[in-house]
Parts: C-alpha cells; structure tokens; sequence
C-alpha cells in the first residue's frame, strides 16, 4: 500500500470532527453526560481513526471506496448507539458524529465520481507511447 505526502483535505477534516465528537455528550445522564467511549460509540472512535490514516493513501481509488466504508461504518455504530438511548433525548456530539460521517461518505463518493468521469471533448488526449 502507497501513502501519499498529499492527503485528501476533506476526508481528514471529516474524521477529526468525528474524533473530537466522541469525546463530547452524546446522551444526558442524571445531570451528567456521558460521551461516544461506550458500546457502539468505540466503533466510531475507531473509524475516525481510521479515516485520518486512509486519508494518506496514495491509490485514489482505494482511498475513495474506503472513505465511504469508514463514514458508513461510523454511521452504524452512531445509529445502534442512538437506537439504544431509549426515548432519551441525544446530546448534540451524536447529531454532529452523524453529520460528519456522511461527511466522509460524500467527500468519498465525490471523489470517485471525478475518478470515473470520461475525459471531456475538446480536451487533449494523452499523448500515445512513440513507436518501437
């Protein structure tokens, strides 16, 4: 696997939101809160770990496919985590660990879509290897 000195700026932004929202209240709890280091919230922790390292991956494709895994992996620990509260009203770093794992899903997904668009007309064509 080849890292790249250039990282994908967006999936790096989206996963250390995801990181710093763990650590903030994802559920009240008898005047406390308690925060995304239980149960499922440790599978998001580690996804957004996850998504600061494959953020350097060189191989855009790889990077692209496994962003969206990582946001969609991170959206089911969120959603089992929010599924068990209960009829408890969920703190506010649940909502935004939700919306930075789409975050990560759309930054992946619009970089797979600028790796399958077709060269547009009107466009130089790569040039051809010189004969042998």
């Amino acid at each position: 696997m080849k890292f790249s000195i250039k990282p994908n700026f967006a999936t790096i932004f989206f996963s250390v939101v995801l990181l710093i929202m763990i650590f903030l209240p994802w559920r009240p709890l008898d005047g406390l809160t308690e925060n995304g280091f239980r149960n499922w919230g440790l599978l998001t922790f580690i996804m957004s770990i996850l998504g600061i390292v494959i953020a350097f991956i060189a191989i855009p494709r790889l990077r692209s496919l496994g962003t969206i895994l990582i946001g969609v992996l991170a959206i089911i620990g969120i959603a089992v985590y929010w599924s068990r509260l209960k009829g408890i009203m969920p703190g506010y770093g649940i909502i935004i660990a939700m919306i930075a794992s789409l975050g990560l899903i759309a930054s992946g997904y619009l970089e797979y879509r600028k790796l399958e668009q077709p060269a547009k007309p009107g466009q130089p064509s790569p040039p051809s290897p010189p004969p042998q």
